[in-house]
């Protein structure tokens, strides 16, 4: 049980340094057209199940109901190592609000939910991972 739990704390430490990376890599800030701000995250390197958690139609209805910002999804998902036909992008949100302030916690509340789905799924007994009292 220890090795599963160290292992999967491990990844979750790997994902959530990667979300950090992504984010400081595009961290230029919310842009200004007008009275309209806006943002993007790149979501299409991290796990599929942290992508679909922050795509579904509940959890961007959740986004916008706590923060006031509108989130879309863009771009196209790209295999590791697959490369993309020129002119497309890899998977990403974008991230759009009336005030900076509304884009700003709009993208925290996003990179909340990915960090919560990431370390969900590294826990012992997640979905995916054996369960029961004995190691084979």
């Amino acid at each position: 049980l220890a090795h599963g739990a160290s292992a999967g704390a491990a990844k979750a430490a790997a994902l959530a340094a990667a979300l950090n990376a992504q984010h400081a890599k595009t961290s230029r800030g919310p842009t200004q057209s007008g009275s309209h701000f806006e943002t993007e995250l790149e979501i299409n390197d991290f796990p599929q199940f942290a992508r679909y958690k922050v795509t579904h139609k509940d959890t961007l209805v959740q986004i916008m109901e706590h923060t006031g910002a509108a989130v879309t999804a863009k771009g196209q998902y790209a295999a590791p190592g697959r490369p993309l036909a020129p002119g497309d992008r890899k998977l990403y949100l974008l991230i759009e609000g009336p005030t900076e302030r509304v884009v700003k916690e709009g993208k925290n509340y996003v990179k909340n939910i990915i960090e919560t789905a990431i370390a969900k799924q590294a826990l012992p007994g997640a979905a995916g991972q054996p369960q029961g009292r004995y190691r084979i």
